[in-house]
């Protein structure tokens, strides 16, 4: 599998410096070998950082199944890192090694160092360079990762590839009786791709020995390895996935490789993109493996033991029918088909052969002499004789009564009958084993990890938000920040701003870009919603009055002398109150389809959605209502409780895809205090 190089690590600590400087660290889960951390940027972006110690570091866009029970490692990184802001990210000293320096309030800076080399490690590194934590802990011949040891870095593996001079890089070559391509991946501590790169730039044998280039070469070799050094340090990052001769994924890369100048490539608009694309796919493979065989062969089996039951009770309803038709049959024609074996047997007596009584009766039957109408031919080998009643051929035995072979056919009807029920009650059991493992099967398909590229937010879902019964986007702050972008970003002329009487509750706008009539509906839903997010909840009032006003009667600028704190405004004018409105809400989620899927006919992306019980109950079926209880549950007893009756409430066909539900997404959308489930009409 393709790891990361030094140049990779270069490029990607780029980026993430960039995207998370300054922002902070609010959870950490451990997947199948992967490091999981939720960052919430600067600008207030949540951001989920994947971390694979021996092979790479990226932002993922992906929604990675995150277990419900943390390792005592995930544990310890909880404990020292939840909360941590992110000074800078950088790489150390142009090796595999990545640095996050982490804010610390009391004195210098902590380190998160992630080494991507000896099957990797995660090592917390306090103000005095002291290990706290490490995922392994291991003695080396010139360094000890032991806890509370002084944390020193791997020696350089070769010349730094940033660094070198001309003179060195000439030294190494002429010292080296190895092939050019290794003795540049092993002296300048760069990838054999990068080595590569550099021989085919300067158009040179990547296979000549070292020592015999001339003068010449070398410095087309130096001048090749100059341009592409200044290419990493100060050329743009560019993020693309190389194609294999198949099509399939080959490699990614930071920069445009010329040794792959032929091969198909896929352009993203960052190098992070290209790698969190490239290790999803891989990534999807490993988290949802297919069932398992032993499983599907089980209930392939099954199903073939139950198509033949049904084939074999067919064939013995069949039996049973013909054998009782026959008995009648012969019963019907007792008198003169006695007749006939009374003759054969007198014929018998008297000496006459099978054959000549064969030829007698045949010719009797032609010249239609009665009573052997019936007859067909002899078997004298078997000593039975064959008749035929309704274009049906009966075998008779010549030694036993017509009443006697009647009674051989209903007995043989009967034994059809027994083995029928006997089957019947094998097919049950047959259809019982085959549900189980069905539903086995299907279990195991709902417990699979199904990798997810999640959808790309709205703007308005930064806030929380629904869609009126009226088709009307309704906005509210989370807090008294979001309230003042809501203020400052988006409220625009012909739109009604609600909030309450007391502080503690959502800035709240009606978007109305169309500038229509806006009804009344959609006037109470949000009232509605901006009660129940308000501190009402959490006091359990049950009721609290709302207002609303135009857009221009809300102002940021306060009288003269006055302050307005964070979150607060001006209203001028008169306010409509809407009085005694109710706080009780409906948690939904919402299955949206996507576009792209390797896996299945069709993927969905579950989002949970919130607001008033109407505009939510008239949009999704699969909702829960909640109203504030003193005896109710905390938010994260309350989302786990929502997520398993979501689940309970889903089809079958969805329930793997509202398993992916992240309890943490449920509890950013419930309001605050306790809850409790209202049980539906």
């Amino acid at each position: 599998m393709i790891s990361f190089s030094n140049i990779d690590v270069l490029a990607i600590c780029k980026e993430l410096d960039e995207v998370l400087q300054e922002g902070t660290i609010s959870n950490i889960y451990e997947v199948d070998g992967l490091l999981i951390l939720k960052i919430q940027t600067k600008e207030r972006e949540k951001k989920n950082l994947i971390i694979e110690r021996d092979m790479r570091i990226n932002l993922t866009d992906y929604d990675y199944p995150l277990p419900r029970y943390p390792s005592q490692f995930i544990l310890s990184l909880r404990r020292f890192l939840r909360r941590r802001r992110i000074l800078r990210v950088y790489q150390h000293d142009f090796d595999r090694i990545i640095i996050f320096e982490l804010f610390n309030a009391d004195s210098a800076p902590w380190k998160f160092v992630i080494e991507l080399f000896n099957k990797g490690n995660y090592l917390l590194i306090d103000e005095g360079n002291r290990i706290i934590i490490a995922k392994k802990y291991l003695k080396f011949k010139e360094r000890d990762l032991l806890p509370k040891k002084e944390y020193k870095f791997p020696s350089p593996r070769g010349k730094n590839f940033l660094e070198i001079q001309k003179t060195e890089f000439k030294q190494l070559l002429m010292d080296s009786n190895d092939e050019l391509v290794r003795t540049m991946a092993r002296s300048i501590n760069i990838s054999g791709i990068h080595a590569e790169e550099i021989c085919f730039r300067a158009g040179i044998d990547k296979s000549i020995k070292s020592n015999e280039l001339s003068e010449e070469q070398i410095a087309n070799l130096y001048k090749s390895l100059k341009k592409l050094r200044n290419e990493i340090l100060f050329g743009p990052i560019q993020g693309q996935v190389i194609l294999n001769e198949d099509e399939n994924y080959g490699r990614f890369s930071p920069i445009k490789l010329e040794i792959f100048r032929t091969r198909k490539k896929i352009d993203f608009e960052s190098f992070n993109k290209a790698v969190d694309e490239f290790y999803s796919k891989i990534d999807s493979l490993r988290l949802k493996p297919p069932i398992g065989g032993e499983l599907k062969g089980k209930i392939e089996a099954q199903e073939k033991i139950l198509a033949r039951q049904l084939e074999y009770i067919e064939e013995l309803k069949e039996k049973e029918k013909k054998y009782y038709e026959i008995g009648d049959h012969l019963y019907n024609n007792f008198n003169s088909l006695q007749r006939l074996l009374d003759v054969i047997k007198d014929a018998l007596k008297k000496g006459y052969s099978f054959n000549d009584i064969d030829m007698k009766l045949k010719k009797a039957r032609e010249e239609g002499i009665e009573g052997t109408d019936f007859y067909k031919k002899i078997l004298p080998a078997f000593k039975k004789v064959i008749v035929e009643i309704e274009d049906k051929e009966i075998e008779l035995d010549l030694y036993k009564s017509i009443g006697e072979n009647a009674n051989f056919y209903y007995d043989k009807g009967k034994k059809a009958k027994k083995k029928i029920q006997g089957t019947i009650t094998a097919l049950s059991e047959t259809k019982k084993k085959l549900k189980q493992l069905q539903e086995e099967k299907e279990k195991k398909e709902e417990s699979y990890a199904y990798l997810i590229k999640k959808p790309k937010k709205k703007w308005y879902e930064k806030f929380r938000w629904f869609i009126s019964s009226d088709d009307f986007l309704v906005i509210g702050g989370r807090d008294a920040s979001s309230n003042e972008v809501i203020f400052n970003r988006y409220l625009e002329p012909h739109e009604l701003v609600f909030h309450t009487d007391f502080p503690g509750s959502p800035l709240a706008i009606i978007k109305n870009p169309e500038k229509k009539a806006i009804p009344e509906k959609t006037i109470q839903e949000t009232a509605e919603f901006v009660a129940s997010y308000s501190k009402a909840w959490k006091e359990i009032w049950g009721y609290a009055d709302v207002f609303y006003v135009n857009a221009d009667q809300v102002s940021k600028s306060p009288p003269a002398g006055e302050y307005l704190p964070k979150g607060s405004f001006m209203i001028l004018g008169k306010k409509k109150f809407l009085k005694n409105i109710s706080t009780k809400l409906a948690i939904a989620v919402w299955l949206i389809e996507l576009e792209i899927n390797s896996f299945e006919e069709k993927v969905f992306y579950p989002k949970v959605v919130s607001g008033p019980i109407s505009a939510i109950t008239s949009r999704y079926d699969n909702h829960v209502l909640l109203k504030p209880s003193r005896s109710g549950l905390s938010k994260g007893k309350l989302a786990d409780k929502i997520k398993n009756l979501l689940l309970h409430q889903s089809d079958s066909s969805m329930k793997k895809w509202v398993k992916l539900l992240s309890i943490d997404e449920i509890i950013l959308y419930l309001p605050p205090g306790f809850s409790e489930i209202e049980q539906k009409d």
